[in-house]
């Protein structure tokens, strides 16, 4: 059976959903805004590692396995994900052509491998929606994070027309 969705996608891959994010401060978890083609411009506020609200905790550091940054990295995106299917109206778009991946990884000053731990979360956008083209994107190391997360991941999208999604101020 071929999967037709990107849950199913997903799932065939191993990887669930988890529940939409709920924000920790004044912010939204996503916004959208409508373009002039029709298009709706999507950005993901910064999804970190948690699983069940707590968060997987570490720094990448030299000569350590980069396996439990790149799993934590697949947790933030299917948290990143889950808003994106929140702002659709529940399920994953059949099509969503990201423009931008930003990553924010704790770790030392002297690690270099910023790129291999998302490709983790690359990986999992190109398991979901395996024609979209690549996006652009940008991965820093940062000293800290909400609650010693590993990562935290932005993203920014364009939906097509007629996706569920409704821009932020629309009746």
């Amino acid at each position: 059976m071929s999967a037709s969705t990107p849950e199913q996608r997903l799932s065939m891959a191993g990887h669930r959903l988890p529940s939409a994010p709920e924000p920790r401060g004044h912010y939204a978890p996503f916004h959208l805004w409508q373009l002039q083609d029709g298009c709706i411009q999507l950005a993901v506020s910064g999804q970190t590692c948690r699983v069940e609200g707590v968060a997987v905790v570490g720094t990448c550091t030299p000569g350590a396995s980069l396996e439990p940054a790149r799993a934590a990295a697949r947790i933030a995106m299917l948290n990143v994900l889950a808003a994106v299917a929140a702002a659709c109206g529940g399920a994953l778009p059949a099509r969503l052509d990201t423009c931008r991946l930003r990553g924010f990884l704790r770790s030392t000053p002297d690690f270099a491998k910023h790129s291999a731990v998302l490709d983790a979360a690359s990986e999992l956008l190109q398991t979901a929606w395996p024609d979209a083209l690549r996006p652009a994107r940008t991965v820093v190391g940062v000293a800290s994070l909400p609650d010693g997360a590993f990562i935290e991941i932005e993203l920014d999208a364009v939906l097509p027309p007629a996706t569920g999604a409704v821009p932020n101020g629309a009746p």
